[in-house]
């Protein structure tokens, strides 16, 4: 996760609610709210609520409840003030920063903290979410219509403007051979969270059962049912753990399908 998914860190290997992600292309929730237990339809989020949420789902078996002067245990302490610091850091708005970490564990890794052990806490109706998260900060939070996953409007320039995902992009198209014409859909999914629950050509980390990417295009999955996959997976998979990126838009989702389609684990 991000700053917060090293703090949850230790939650999901030591209490019983471990989400496994599956799928394709594993990550977040779609969050349909209708038939899942807990759900409270169209009503902001609640501290109170949030409290509930944060208990039952084991989190204070790792974390000291997030108060000012309270110790933290196996895991850091989840105060506001270090949470914004964290999200601040992130250069994102503090609801969304918690909301994503959440969902997208190593998206921002904490100063002094080790990515990969969180697992995506994805098993939490969008409800649940906004009821966690206005714990966490101290007030209410209710995600936005487009979903709690903040994604970039111009995917493929926020991987060119970081050389980081420019250097990653450019080692994937040399180890796999992948055509020029695919790598704008590599340059989508190096930047939108994919690496914070798969691995692609010994980038990312695995999360859950989500599975490597490497070699995806070797099962000759169609473009539409990746599309779908992506935009919609528990259309697909009911209860899967991924989120909807739907939010990437059409055209972009083609782009990450193309290139998973040319992803073959070509040896050199």
């Amino acid at each position: 996760m991000s700053g917060l998914a090293n703090r949850l860190s230790s939650i999901v290997v030591t209490t019983a609610v471990v989400v496994a992600l599956a799928g394709v292309l594993g990550g977040a929730l779609a969050f349909a709210d209708s038939g899942r237990a807990g759900a409270v339809r169209g009503v902001a989020g609640s501290p109170e609520r949030g409290q509930a949420v944060y208990l039952s789902n084991g989190c204070a078996g790792c974390h000291a409840l997030p108060a000012p002067g309270s110790a933290a245990s196996v895991g850091p302490q989840l105060t506001p003030e270090l949470l914004q610091a964290d999200a601040t850091s992130a250069g994102k708005p503090l609801g969304p920063f918690v909301a994503e970490s959440i969902l997208v564990p190593n998206a921002y890794v904490s100063p002094g903290y080790v990515s990969g052990l969180m697992r995506a806490f994805t098993a939490l109706t969008k409800q649940q979410l906004d009821d966690l998260v206005s714990f966490l900060i101290g007030k209410p939070y209710t995600s936005p219509a487009t979903g709690p996953l903040k994604l970039p409007a111009r995917p493929v320039a926020a991987c060119e403007a970081k050389k980081a995902c420019r250097a990653t992009v450019a080692r994937w198209a040399k180890v796999e051979r992948l055509p020029a014409a695919v790598l704008d859909g590599a340059r989508i999914a190096a930047v939108v969270g994919c690496l914070s629950c798969h691995r692609y050509a010994g980038s990312g980390v695995t999360s859950g059962t989500a599975p490597d990417l490497t070699r995806i295009g070797s099962r000759n999955i169609p473009a539409t049912r990746l599309v779908k996959q992506l935009s919609c997976p528990d259309c697909l998979v009911k209860g899967s753990a991924m989120p909807s990126f739907a939010a990437l838009g059409k055209e972009n989702l083609n782009r990450v399908a193309q290139f998973l389609r040319a992803s073959k684990g070509v040896k050199e």
